[in-house]
């Protein structure tokens, strides 16, 4: 989405062209993906599960980014992303 010119709130340097659809950043054009419609902060801190949401934390096995609905939190501090939790299961029910 295109916005009104300011400075991007990334670089603080270049006009501000568009609007992150995540999180709502006004960012320049090389701190944005059309084809996605992210600003780059949010590319890089998406989940790598679902790539729908931002990610909370990594698994403990596949150290991938996962979000809230992709992950299972095994104890007060771990978390493991659905994929893996599945795999351990299957392997742990044998």
């Amino acid at each position: 989405m295109r916005c009104i010119s300011t400075k991007c709130e990334i670089c603080s340097v270049n006009p501000a062209e568009y609007t992150c659809r995540m999180c709502g950043r006004r960012v320049c054009s090389e701190d944005y993906d059309v084809e996605e419609g992210l600003c780059k902060i949010c590319k890089s801190a998406r989940c790598e599960v679902c790539k729908r949401q931002l990610a909370i934390t990594t698994c403990k096995y596949c150290r991938r980014l996962v979000c809230e609905d992709c992950s299972i939190q095994i104890s007060l501090v771990e978390y493991v992303c659905i994929d893996c939790y599945k795999k351990v299961v299957k392997s742990e029910n044998r």
